[in-house]
């Protein structure tokens, strides 16, 4: 149902309008209200009853409404971090998993005026595709359609950071730009109302696509039609094919089987590699975990550990109840605690230190908050399952603020301390639980091993990353561990990530906080930090704030305000 107060006959053309294009109720009906107002004087009426019988029947009155109640908005090479991981990462990965003979088979779903099939066509022929690309673009607007055929623009096309990159293949004349033939005929434009169940099609050409830029347009449909238009996305990608959508869009994965990509600027979708491919493809990597030295770690050989020394290029082995980073407490035999009571490097925030201070907590070694210690969070302890028994747990690692506790019998906790002795941190996290297909488990898993070796965590943290690339809490986590090694600029990366995800973590916010102040950022840092007060101040003061390692909301809320205030008085 179309809700809020339109004057009469207005709310029918919306539900028209959702109907036939699946557009969901507009946020703003003020707007929607003066956008039928203006496709009305186009079309000489001014009788809302009148115009609802006409645009029922006239696609073209359609179209035009349609242009009213969507926004147009769009330049060459916009949100240019799409573009340069097409070239850097998805083009590479294609040409080599298709060989270079392979013809790239490409798709703007949702065109406009042709500027972002324009960035596609040109950014293909400069890689080397030219003799082997189609670039399909489509639209629902036929307005729109016959200004990307006529390709003539303004400056207005070109203030985007990248658009540079287009102006070798325009022609000025006076104030207009005219795209030049070269990149104008590898693009085929055509209708289509992606909310129709029309395609994909082998005739249309919208079939067993490499590459599909759908962006900014599923904002404006209801959830039926969301669902309908992901699962024929999906169709429409070859097996391994890419889809790029927009940083607005709504996430895809509860309607369609895609695998999400997370990278540092966002989500973007792929299709699933058919099992005799699978080989091909090289999945998103971890960061590579580095030695104190920042020098590359490569795991030792396994047997190592009977000799008793370090194998060569790894860590220095840690011994039972030991740990291998100064300054990190040893957790008791035959427990990985996890929280203020097992803080270890890198691991406890630093707003864990009882200092009330970001600036006088130190990067590592952070010990519990003064008063009373919160329980701890992902203990993995010897108790009574059998070996390889699954962990027993309970509430929620990700998002909660409720405790989860895993009990590894003494032979799998043994086998963690074996793996990390001989330094193949795969291994240790693979009995520790962090590979689990259960992100919680994963999480909590990483967490305990954290305390054994908060470096092996970390590649622990970053491979459960790759398997749950959309769980914001490994990524704060990742950051926390990063920030623990003094990686500022990788913690920065990690921190954004988690935000990305879940933008209301007020932890990730306190943490942004601290890595952009630990770099000098100092206007960023007070922006993070009163963005985190506020999410805090929307909680009850006695609330568990999640993955805040047991503070309540009005204890961070006063340490974020402390920090803001203390950082506008430095920079005053």
């Amino acid at each position: 149902m179309i809700g809020g107060v339109l004057p009469p006959g207005f709310k029918e053309v919306l539900a028209l309008v959702e109907e036939r294009a699946g557009l969901a109720a507009p946020s703003c009906l003020a707007a929607a209200l003066e956008g039928i107002q203006r496709a009305m004087a186009r079309a000489n009426q001014d009788d809302v009853d009148v115009y609802l019988r006409e645009v029922s029947f006239d696609n073209a009155l359609l179209d035009d409404l349609l242009t009213e109640l969507t926004i147009g908005e769009t330049y060459f090479f916009r949100t240019h971090e799409h573009f340069d991981h097409l070239r850097r990462v998805v083009l590479p990965e294609l040409r080599e998993r298709q060989g270079p003979e392979h013809l790239m088979r490409t798709w703007s779903a949702a065109c406009s005026s042709g500027e972002e099939p324009y960035s596609i066509a040109a950014l293909l022929m400069a890689e080397g595709w030219e003799d082997h690309m189609t670039v399909r673009a489509t639209d629902v607007s036929r307005t729109a359609l016959q200004r990307a055929q006529q390709a003539r623009y303004t400056d207005w096309s070109l203030r985007g950071p990248s658009a540079d990159r287009m102006r070798p293949h325009l022609k000025q004349e006076g104030r207009f730009y005219w795209l030049s033939q070269d990149v104008k005929r590898h693009v085929q434009l055509g209708y289509l109302n992606l909310a129709l169940e029309t395609w994909p099609s082998a005739e249309s050409g919208l079939w067993q696509l490499d590459v599909i830029f759908c962006r900014n347009v599923l904002i404006y449909f209801n959830r039926a039609t969301i669902e309908g238009v992901a699962r024929r996305l999906h169709a429409s990608l070859d097996d391994g094919g890419y889809l790029f959508t927009g940083p607005s869009d709504p996430p895809l994965g509860d309607y369609a089987p895609f695998e999400p990509v997370l990278t540092e600027w966002g989500v973007l979708y792929r299709k699933p590699l058919a099992s005799s491919n699978a080989g091909h493809f090289v999945p998103l990597q971890p960061l590579a975990p580095l030695r104190a030295d920042s020098t590359p770690f490569t795991t030792g050989t396994p047997g190592a550990a009977s000799s008793g020394r370090p194998v060569s290029g790894s860590f220095p082995s840690a011994a039972p109840g030991t740990s291998a980073t100064p300054g990190v407490r040893p957790s008791p035999p035959g427990t990985l605690t996890t929280g203020a009571e097992g803080a270890t490097a890198g691991v406890s925030p630093p707003w864990a230190s009882g200092t009330g201070s970001y600036g006088g907590a130190p990067a590592s070694g952070l010990g519990p908050a003064g008063g009373g210690a919160p329980s701890p969070v992902g203990t993995l302890s010897g108790g009574a399952p059998a070996a390889g028994a699954p962990a027993a747990r309970t509430g929620d690692a990700s998002t909660s603020g409720t405790r989860t506790r895993f009990t590894l019998s003494v032979e799998a906790l043994e086998a963690v301390r074996v793996a990390l002795a001989r330094g193949d941190w795969r291994e240790a996290a693979r009995r520790a639980g962090a590979q689990s297909a259960d992100p919680e488990g994963a999480l909590a898993a990483v967490r305990a091993l954290a305390n054994l070796d908060p470096r092996a965590a970390l590649f622990a943290c970053e491979e459960a990353s790759v398997r749950h690339p959309l769980v914001a809490g490994l990524r704060y986590l990742e950051a926390l561990l990063l920030l623990g090694q003094a990686r500022l600029s990788d913690a920065e990366r990690a921190a954004r990530q988690a935000l990305y995800l879940e933008p209301g973590l007020a932890v990730g916010h306190l943490l942004m906080g601290h890595v952009l102040r630990r770099q000098d950022q100092t206007a960023a840092a007070a922006r993070a930090y009163r963005e985190a007060e506020g999410l805090c101040r929307k909680l009850s003061p006695e609330a568990l704030v999640p993955l805040a390692e047991g503070e309540r909301a009005g204890a961070l809320a006063n340490v974020a305000r402390a920090e803001w205030r203390r950082l506008e008085r430095t920079e005053g």
